[in-house]
């Protein structure tokens, strides 16, 4: 792989590239942007470049070095990973002693941080101390979706290389060019990933998750009809799926998204766009301030249910409590009684 082979991010590659050419490489990066958008394998690809033997503003994968990155035993490139739920200050310290040494073989040694908003505390104030200081020959890459929740110190510290949202048809156009998809799923799997390149790859590679995006679907236009008690009964699946608690909530949010454009006549926007005469019977029932409500409901328990102390029982029977009553009262067609 190469910078020419991730999709989209012109701006980030064409930056990054320059600084190899003109050899002006910062002691830190922070490459910051919504998750699916490629930072980890831009990340990967600057690092094989910094050290390639061959090329000056990319990698080249036969030299050494390309070939030891790739198979990752490369001595002077170190990739660090939350332990758990955070990383912690041990895994820093350990960077601080190996950043002492000079690289191994190659021009640079380099660090990339993933997810470097789960550092807590003392780890993050013990990087700072390095990007401080960093040595001329070390550089270091920070991760992270969640710009927010770093230290305002240490990313003024650091270039900040943004990554967007790639555009619909270049996403398309690979998914047909590249993966050999039909013209219809290629747009089904490109709406879906909402401009994130990665989520399209893991529609086109993962039949399983297709067939998981029907079952939840297939729950998102059963919820008009929940009683109370079946509302706790679907909390308890849930609570046996816990892990992806997330993905269900974000597919259930996509279906009331898709309820209110239809409703408000914008159907060329729809994401499950497959499903449109689904949503168009449903939606003819609905009251617009009350599909407006219930997003406004997933989107608020999501950010609740993120939270590490949260109850997770209770926040899912506290949503499904709300959207029931929601529906109740929004919903025309609702006959169904509320216990």
């Amino acid at each position: 792989m190469s910078f020419n082979q991730i999709i989209g991010q012109d701006l980030a590659k064409t930056i990054l590239k320059n600084a190899l050419v003109q050899q002006r490489l910062s002691h830190a990066y922070l490459f910051t942007g919504e998750e699916g958008l490629g930072k980890d394998s831009t990340a990967f690809e600057f690092t094989k470049a910094i050290n390639c033997q061959e090329n000056d503003n990319d990698s080249c994968n036969h030299c050494i070095s390309c070939r030891k990155a790739n198979n990752k035993n490369h001595p002077d490139i170190k990739e660090i990973y939350p332990d758990g739920a955070f990383i912690k200050i041990d895994q820093i310290r350990k960077l601080q002693q190996e950043i002492l040494y000079k690289p191994y073989e190659s021009k640079k040694k380099v660090y990339i941080i993933h997810q470097a908003d789960k550092m807590n505390t003392q780890a993050a104030n013990s990087l700072l101390k390095t990007l401080e200081e960093p040595p001329s020959y070390a550089i270091i890459i920070l991760i992270t979706n969640n710009l927010n929740k770093l230290l305002p110190t240490i990313i003024s510290r650091c270039q900040l290389i943004r990554f967007q949202l790639v555009a619909d048809d270049i996403i398309k156009d690979s998914l047909i060019q590249d993966y050999d998809v039909s013209e219809e799923e290629a747009t089904l799997f490109t709406t879906l990933a909402g401009g994130r390149y990665r989520f399209a790859l893991e529609w086109v590679e993962n039949i399983d998750k297709v067939e998981e995006r029907r079952e939840i679907l297939k729950i998102a236009n059963s919820l008009k009809d929940l009683t109370r008690i079946e509302s706790f009964e679907f909390v308890q699946k849930l609570l046996d799926e816990r892990d992806k608690v997330n993905l269900i909530l974000d597919m259930i949010l996509t279906w009331y998204r898709d309820l209110l454009m239809v409703k408000l006549g914008q159907n060329k926007n729809l994401i499950n766009i497959d499903y449109y005469n689904k949503l168009s019977d449903e939606a003819k029932e609905w009251r617009v301030e009350g599909i407006e409500a219930i997003i406004r409901l997933i989107e608020d328990s999501s950010n609740i249910i993120n939270n590490l102390n949260v109850n997770l029982q209770l926040a899912l029977e506290v949503l499904f409590l709300r959207l029931n009553k929601l529906r109740r009262k929004n919903y025309a067609a609702s006959n169904r009684s509320y216990i």
